[in-house]
């Protein structure tokens, strides 16, 4: 029998082990079933077997900032484990790959033993204990399962650029495993283990005074159209500040209120007070207007345009005369070669002609004499018999 062990985090903190890689059917006959049913259990994750109730009991709403940094460590220490184990060609994973993994990922978070306040000073920097469980994190999937070794950075010199362009898509895979829930829930848990005296990083009142006072760690959306981000309340004007979907008004003043992230595009080429060139700059006007006060400066300097218009037609007209000329001389050198052209290929024709002829007589005198020889050998042959016959 095999068990298979896969954490899933509820809002009560409650990790569920199961196994769904192979269910038996009866189906398959009793032998089947008898040699391939799996184990199947379920065990609850108990805050109270790792934190006092008084410390697990406090309000749920954590510093926002704080819960989302431990989230996405954890995401990319699972994430990262999983390609160093079993490589980068492989596309996806299965459970039996990746809850082990995440098993020994939750227990190096170490949930109960990461404070270090141990004088229960409320002036306590709760972020020495967060950037140590910070630092386990990042050298998890190291320790975990180990680097690829040199032999691996031998045979593929680009291991570490191919890990680094694989774990978007493998992060995607990995968060079916480790949920969003669950990373936040666990983050939640070790925000109060490390801030369980200072409270610096979460609410000192318990869950249900909450539900009546106004938590200063509760999460709230932003207010500002398209921005789809939340955070805790204590973060709202941090964010507030920052948030590129912001309202600001235009710096040069020109009254529109513009989000942030567009500013220096309405400036540049939106807003009404921004320097812009006369429409007839490139006939000499050299000056320099607002935006907005273009159409006055083109009426109010109609004249003045005008004769710009007029004395660069001019200008056009004598460059259009000269390039006349110029077409002119060239079209006259342009007939010439043609005439050169023809009587050098009337040259050339005549020269092919006369060695066509030269070829021919050749030939000819060739074959005459050939025909000489062949009289004469035929007159030899005539004497011959002549002479024979008179003896």
């Amino acid at each position: 029998m095999h068990i298979i062990c896969a954490y899933h985090v509820c809002r009560e903190y409650h990790i569920r082990i199961a196994s769904y890689i192979y269910i038996p059917s009866l189906f398959r006959g009793i032998l089947d079933f008898v040699r391939r049913r799996k184990l199947r259990r379920v065990a609850i994750f108990r805050p109270d077997h790792f934190l006092p109730p008084e410390v697990y009991n406090k309000c749920d709403y954590c510093d926002s900032s704080v819960v989302n940094m431990l989230s996405s460590a954890m995401l990319d220490a699972l994430s990262l484990s999983t390609l160093f184990a079993y490589g980068v060609s492989k596309v996806s994973v299965n459970d039996a790959q990746v809850l082990p993994l995440k098993s020994k990922l939750i227990d190096a978070l170490d949930i109960g033993n990461n404070c270090d306040n141990y004088n229960q000073r409320e002036d306590y920097d709760p972020w020495i204990g967060i950037n140590k469980v910070k630092d386990r994190l990042v050298s998890f999937a190291e320790k975990s399962v180990g680097r690829p070794g040199p032999l691996i950075h031998l045979l593929n010199p680009d291991v570490d650029q191919n890990l680094m362009a694989a774990m978007p898509k493998r992060r995607k895979l990995i968060s079916t495993y480790l949920t969003e829930q669950e990373r936040l829930n666990l983050a939640r848990l070790l925000v109060k283990d490390i801030d369980r005296y200072s409270y610096k990083m979460h609410c000192r009142n318990d869950s249900c005074e909450c539900a009546v006072l106004a938590c200063n760690y509760r999460i709230i959306p932003c207010t500002n159209e398209g921005c789809n981000a939340t955070f805790s309340f204590k973060h709202r004007e941090q964010h507030d500040a920052d948030c590129g979907y912001k309202l600001v008004p235009c710096p040069s003043g020109c009254g529109m209120d513009i989000p942030r992230n567009d500013v220096h595009v309405h400036v540049r080429d939106k807003c009404d007070l921004r320097a812009a060139e006369c429409p007839l700059s490139s006939f000499g006007c050299t000056s320099i207007v607002r935006a907005q006060d273009v159409t006055p400066h083109l009426n109010d300097n109609a004249d003045k345009h005008f004769m710009l218009v007029a004395t660069r037609m001019m200008e056009y007209q004598t460059v259009m005369k000269d390039m006349s000329a110029r077409i002119h001389t060239l079209e006259e050198k342009n007939a010439q070669l043609e005439r050169e052209l023809q009587r050098t290929t009337v040259q050339l024709q005549s020269k092919n002609e006369a060695k066509a002829i030269s070829n021919d007589v050749k030939k000819l005198t060739k074959r005459l004499g050939t025909l000489e020889g062949t009289c004469r050998t035929e007159f030899k042959k005539v004497e011959y018999d002549r002479r024979n016959h008179k003896k």
